[in-house]
Order: C-alpha cells, then sequence, then structure tokens
C-alpha cells in the first residue's frame, strides 16, 4: 500500500525556490518585479514577502539606502572637484584678502621679533610671542590656499585692497607702520621698547581687524572666511587686552577700546 503522506513529499517543490519556477532552476527576474512577480512570466505578483522590504522594482530597502548614499557621495565629490578647479577669480574679495593679509601679517611678525629681542615686561613680551605663533600660521594657511588656487605669492598687483573698493599702495594699508616707526621700534630698549609695541601693534592689529571684518561677510570660501572672521574676533582682543596692559603698566600710550565680534 503506498504511503499518502511519501507520495505528497515527492510531488512539494523545492521551498527554497522562488515561486513560479521549478525546484532546482535559477529564479530570472521578469519585467514587472523581482523574480518576474507582476506581468512578467514565472510569477502573479501574490509572492510573501516582497511587498515589505523591497521596491516595485525588486530593489531592496536595504540596497537602496546604500545606493542612495553612494549617489550622494559621488554629487559630493563632484561638487567637491568642480569647485577646486574652478578658484576664485584673482580680482576676487578671496584671492585679494589672502595675499594682503599675508603682507599685513608679515610686517607684525617683524614688531613682534623686536619686542622679544628689546623688551623687557613678561606680559608685553608673551603677546610678542602669541603674534609671532598665531600669525605665522594664518600666513601659512593663506598661502597654501593660494597655491591651492594656483596663485603664487608674488604675483599680486600693483595696489593693495582693490577688493574693498579702497585700493591703495601696499605700504598704506591700515595698520602698517612706516619706515621711521620701525627704525624707532628697533632702537628702542626695556620699558619703552614695551610701550612702543603695545602701541604699533594695537594700530596694527585695528587696521587688520577692518580688513578682517570685511572678508568675513565677503568671502566665498568657508574656511578661508572662517580664518577671516576668527582673525577679526582675536585682534579686537587683543587690542583690548593692551590697553589694559598699558595702563596697569602706566605706559604713556593712547589705545582705544574696540568691540569686539563674535567667533565663528
Amino acid at each position: 500500500m503506498t504511503d499518502p503522506v511519501a507520495d505528497d513529499a515527492v510531488d512539494t517543490p523545492d521551498p527554497s525556490a522562488p515561486a513560479g519556477e521549478p525546484a532546482g532552476e535559477p529564479a530570472v527576474p521578469g519585467p514587472g518585479g523581482r523574480n518576474g512577480a507582476g506581468t512578467g512570466e514565472g510569477g502573479d505578483g501574490g509572492g510573501e514577502g516582497d511587498a515589505g522590504d523591497h521596491w516595485e522594482g525588486g530593489l531592496s530597502w536595504a540596497r537602496a539606502l546604500v545606493l542612495a548614499g553612494a549617489v550622494g557621495f559621488l554629487g559630493l565629490a563632484i561638487g567637491l572637484y568642480v569647485s577646486r578647479d574652478r578658484p576664485p577669480a584673482d580680482d576676487s574679495v578671496d584671492v585679494g584678502f589672502a595675499r594682503d593679509m599675508v603682507t599685513h601679517h608679515e610686517q607684525a611678525l617683524g614688531l613682534a621679533s623686536l619686542e622679544l629681542v628689546h623688551g623687557e615686561d613678561p606680559t608685553v613680551r608673551s603677546f610678542a610671542s602669541e603674534v609671532l605663533t598665531f600669525q605665522s600660521y594664518e600666513i601659512g594657511v593663506m598661502q597654501q590656499t593660494l597655491r591651492a588656487w594656483g596663485y603664487r605669492g608674488d604675483d599680486r598687483p600693483d595696489e593693495a585692497m582693490a577688493w574693498m573698493d579702497m585700493a591703495v599702495p601696499y605700504r598704506q594699508m591700515p595698520g602698517m607702520v612706516s619706515d621711521d616707526q620701525l627704525d624707532a621700534m628697533g632702537d628702542a630698549r626695556g620699558a619703552d621698547a614695551d610701550a612702543m609695541f603695545l602701541e604699533l601693534m594695537a594700530e596694527h592689529h585695528l587696521g587688520g581687524l577692518h580688513m578682517a571684518d570685511y572678508a568675513a561677510t565677503e568671502v566665498t570660501d568657508d574656511e578661508l572666511r572662517d580664518l577671516a572672521a576668527l582673525m577679526a574676533h582675536n585682534q579686537a582682543l587683543e587690542i583690548n587686552e593692551y590697553r589694559a596692559t598699558a595702563e596697569r603698566e602706566g605706559f604713556d600710550v593712547a589705545i582705544e577700546p574696540v568691540e569686539v565680534p563674535p567667533a565663528p
């Protein structure tokens, strides 16, 4: 006598095979959906488990998310490449600010070096050390930025600050000290050097603050714009510190307080 259970077992298709496909043969996606579901051959659209975790076109949600992430990354990469391939123009605020502020900072390094050699007040000398440290770093950042855009440090125009619509010779940028003032700073010693450094550097910072404050709103490059805002914030803080130190030490110098812009 034949066992009906055994017969049923012989006729039962392999449960691992997709609906509508013979056991042991590969599933071929039809045009209507995953594994032929829909109007394509090999399926009737009624397979269980497809509706909740797959799109109608046959793409699982997990794969869809991965694909969307890849497309987003590709778009970001293309955007970065395009922006790098199209640097700011030679007459832009970005390029002009970076060029001019490098020159402005370089004179500040000279003043700070003279204070470290000839000054005596520990607080004032620490201010000079800060100028050397931070403005040297900022010069490096701006020079590297210009190089990345394809500009050299010595290819600047004859005049400065055209990017602010107030073109002047480089030595006449706001805050730049004269040759006579540099000579006087070089000749000063001790407390005289300390007082002169505070006065000249406060004036120098005030000019740099004027430039950086403008660039902080007009520069288009995000990183350079943030650097400009940080310069404006720090130099304003330092002007007020110089003023407080001069008053505390009794130096006969005039330094007006300034409003400190917000940090980026």
